[in-house]
């Protein structure tokens, strides 16, 4: 039933469109979840290199393992890449409400607690409060918005997150409920493997769970053993952070910064392995080899001075959050964890300490990682750890609530603070049911059109017979649905994800827009050009004196009319 009701209000808005199939692809911020497709499509195709997407030329350190295996879905079912994109991303999310439902069931006793597993995916920022969207805008493009907005376009960090909310609460079920040695030890093993593995998927997913779960252990270390020195020095030590991290960054780089934003919960973590005699770092251990492809080739393509990487570096600029926004828009999910804190140090229960102190610790370091040197993306990590708490909350809540009832006077404290909880989300869902009936929620790209389905054709064609050439996607035909739509190599490239062999000359032929340019056409190896007699900026008209046609095609358009599309050469 949770699933049904989560499936309802994730994909109520895309089931209930007139165009929906699913072999479409959502419109959701679409330019970045192309270049990812265009992975998938290079898979389903038999691509294996880790080369740029688009051009299939380079190399590519993106954490892509997501869609590497989305790709081998199509290819092994015979599906489109659209296909499996939907089907493997739906099926991620479906499956860690079913997992918070049966920890909510047990942690609660009562089979109908399971029906509230689907509540922490439509919590927002509170956007709807103060202006007319449904998110919260910061500076640059940056901007905070809620799990929904998360799931919804079904990308590598939306799994991502899904399987690390299932792990941490896997992790809380495994620890908190009585099992045997064995099946602990092992089963942590495993679940810390999974947590390094992230790495390889999306990288600030598996950031923010590193970082919870680090902070949670060191938290659970101090207020377990009542340490008051070592939480005071682990206290000391976030404005030694502040200080030295800048210059770890600047003198090391951006991820020796991001291990050493780990400092303050280093003292607990210590004393957690030698209380533990090490098994702790057996651990640890898994979650840095299940990292370490990833870690490995992107500390390697930095060493060499990969262009990209030094690029991707030193764009993170201006992507931080302000207090009053970060602190407003998570009100709905700090009020609980203060509740949760309190009633931990009251009732002794210091696991509950740990998850609410910890966790709040390591939302707050990583939401301000610009202001001690990191300067990864602060607001994507703000929201990653927004969906991880939502994600988990609710079974400690009960927990909570369960030892409340057996106090005298506890049953009204309870029901007080879960009415506030309540009418909290109750409010922060506007932003939810704001972007239900948005534009965002329900577009969908026209990829499955019969001008799109002819130009894949006659693309297919082309590569067939010209292997090695680039092939450039004239005015009025969008190249990356041509790329995910026909899986061949085009002479276009997503500047955030990875470069081109020959960078200069593709750049130079995506920045010339509705202009052709021979020289670095003919720089790049892209000699052959897709044009649609249709549109206006017709270019085999306009550079008829240097294209030559070697195949063309029909389609029926949108209006019922017939035009045709046209692969040329340049001279």
């Amino acid at each position: 039933m949770a699933v049904a009701v989560f499936a309802a209000t994730q994909a109520g808005m895309y089931l209930a469109n007139p165009g929906w199939s699913i072999n479409r692809f959502r419109a959701f911020f679409e330019h970045d979840q192309l270049g990812y497709l265009a992975i998938v499509t290079n898979f389903s195709e038999g691509q294996f290199q880790d080369v740029e997407p688009d051009t299939e030329t380079g190399s590519n350190t993106y954490p892509r393992a997501y869609y590497e295996f989305a790709g081998l879905v199509a290819r092994a079912f015979g599906l489109t890449p659209i296909t499996a994109w939907n089907v493997t991303g739906l099926v991620a999310q479906l499956v860690l409400v079913a997992v918070l439902a049966t920890v909510l069931i047990t942690a609660g006793n009562r089979w109908w607690m399971g029906l509230l597993a689907p509540i922490p995916f439509l919590l927002g920022t509170f956007a709807v409060f103060q202006g007319d969207g449904w998110y919260t805008e910061l500076a640059s493009h940056a901007v905070l918005w809620g799990p929904f907005a998360v799931l919804h376009p079904l990308n590598g960090e939306a799994v991502s997150l899904s399987i690390a909310g299932m792990v941490l609460l896997s992790l809380g079920w495994l620890w908190w409920w009585p099992h045997g040695k064995r099946v602990r030890l092992f089963g942590t093993i495993g679940l810390s493997l999974v947590i390094g593995l992230l790495a390889n998927v999306q990288t600030y997913s598996f950031i923010a769970a590193v970082y919870f779960l680090a902070g949670v252990l060191a938290v659970l270390t101090i207020v377990s053993g009542r340490w008051l020195i070592l939480a005071v020095v682990s206290i000391g030590l976030i404005p030694v952070l502040f200080v030295w991290g800048p210059r770890v960054a600047a003198e090391f780089g951006q991820l020796p910064a991001l291990v050493f934003g780990l400092l303050p919960m280093a003292p607990g973590l210590g004393v957690l392995i030698v209380r533990t005699r090490g098994v702790v770092v057996l651990f640890f251990g898994a979650a840095a080899l299940g990292a370490s492809p990833q870690i490995a080739a992107t500390v390697g393509g930095l060493a060499a001075g990969d262009p990209f990487l030094l690029y991707r570096v030193a764009s993170n600029s201006q992507l931080g959050v302000p207090a009053a926004a970060g602190l407003l828009g998570g009100t709905v999910l700090i009020v609980p964890l203060v509740g949760i804190a309190i009633a931990g140090l009251i009732r002794r229960r210091p696991e509950w300490a740990a998850y609410a102190l910890g966790g709040a610790t390591a939302w707050l370091l990583l939401a301000s990682n610009d202001l001690w040197g990191a300067n990864a993306e602060p607001y994507r990590l703000w929201i990653d750890m927004f969906f991880l708490i939502a994600a988990t909350i609710l079974p400690v809540l009960v927990l909570v609530a369960r030892d409340l009832r057996a106090l005298s006077a506890g049953r009204w404290v309870g029901l007080a603070g879960f009415a506030v909880v309540a009418v909290l989300a109750f409010l922060s869902m506007g932003d939810f049911v704001r972007f239900a009936g948005s534009f965002q929620a329900r577009a969908l790209m026209d990829t499955d059109s019969d001008r799109y389905r002819v130009a894949a054709g006659l693309a297919r064609e082309s590569a067939s017979e010209s292997p090695g050439t680039l092939l450039i996607v004239g005015p009025c035909l969008d190249p990356r649905v041509v790329k995910v739509t026909a899986g061949v190599p085009i002479a276009y490239f997503h500047y955030g994800m990875a470069w081109p062999e020959d960078f200069g000359a593709v750049n130079a032929i995506v920045a010339a827009g509705g202009a052709l340019d021979p020289v670095a056409a003919r720089q790049a190896s892209a000699t052959l050009v897709l044009t649609d007699g249709r549109c206006s900026n017709d270019w085999a008209a306009r550079y008829a004196d240097i294209l030559v046609p070697q195949s063309s095609g029909s389609y029926v358009a949108s209006d019922g009319t017939t035009a045709t599309l046209t692969i040329s050469t340049i001279r």
